[in-house]
């Protein structure tokens, strides 16, 4: 869906450049450059850009000659909007501008204008799941009904991890980061058939519970079937993809017997050593492979 400048404008005050208003937005992302650093930018292209009161203070006090070469060098970086929210505002600026058709903006909450961004840009999707923090890593369990996932987060819960979210995960992308969080009505809880809805804050205090995480790994819970052929030396590196990510990836089949809190746990450790440039199965490979060829 395309972004323009009106649609997250709202109330701000346009100063220049109002025939750009339809530029297109490409990020949710707002940077805040610095005039001594604009040589060196990056990222700025369809972006938002803000300029803060001491950077405009600091272009209104060099000779006009340097403040038209500064702004030049601005809007070279081709942003699809500036905004300033206080302090001085030259006339270099507002002219140049105008003729490049980049919107200037005067905004009195900047906050405001960065949730609209947010809102529009940002991807989102909602999966049946439980979300994990185990170590700083997020586990995203998923599987079908009544497999087990709810049992499993207690148990971890239990171990001293964080309960993130459960049944209903939103999971938004950021910089090809997915990140999960849960809704606004399953914050804390969670839902364990027998037990009913436990609220897992309220049971096992605040540090059970966290309200987002980066997703590093997704776990998911099959029920053992007879003839089914199951990793036993992970050599091979599955992915899962969400919101266009790729994110490591495995499956554990669910026995009588196999404490499914334990492998997680341990699936979780060892994804932390791959994440450091440690393959265990690899490293196992290549010692068999040499000693065969020996």
């Amino acid at each position: 869906m395309k972004v323009t400048v009106k649609d997250v404008a709202g109330a701000a005050k346009v100063l220049a450049g109002r025939k750009g208003m339809g530029r297109a937005i490409s990020t949710p992302q707002v940077s805040a450059p610095e005039f001594s650093a604009l040589a060196t930018w990056r990222g700025a292209e369809s972006g938002v850009l803000h300029i803060r009161p001491s950077q405009l203070a600091t272009l209104c006090a060099h000779p006009p000659k340097e403040r038209r070469g500064l702004v030049s060098s601005l809007m070279k970086l081709k942003p699809a909007c500036i905004i300033v929210n206080g302090g001085p505002l030259c006339k270099e600026l507002l002219t140049k501008a105008e003729s490049s058709r980049i919107p200037v903006l005067k905004t009195g909450s900047l906050s405001k204008l960065t949730r609209s961004l947010s809102s529009r840009l940002v991807q989102k999707v909602s999966l049946h799941g439980v979300l994990v923090e185990i170590f700083g890593l997020g586990i995203l369990i998923i599987g079908v009904s009544a497999v087990g996932k709810s049992e499993a987060a207690l148990d971890l819960v239990l171990r001293g991890h964080k309960l993130i979210a459960d049944d209903a995960v939103i999971l938004e992308k950021s910089e090809n980061a997915i990140t999960g969080t849960a809704t606004d009505l399953g914050a804390d809880l969670l839902q364990i058939r027998g037990l009913g809805i436990i609220n897992v804050r309220a049971l096992y205090g605040e540090s059970a519970t966290a309200e987002s995480c980066k997703v590093g790994l997704v776990v998911e819970l099959e029920e053992w079937r007879k003839g089914q052929h199951y990793s036993l030396v992970g050599l091979r590196e599955r992915r899962y993809r969400i919101l266009g990510a790729n994110v490591p990836y495995l499956k554990l089949p669910v026995k009588p017997g196999r404490n499914m809190a334990t492998l997680i746990e341990v699936a979780a450790r060892n994804q932390m050593l791959k994440n450091r440039g440690i393959f265990t199965a690899r490293d196992m490979s290549k010692k068999l492979q040499k000693r065969l060829s020996g």
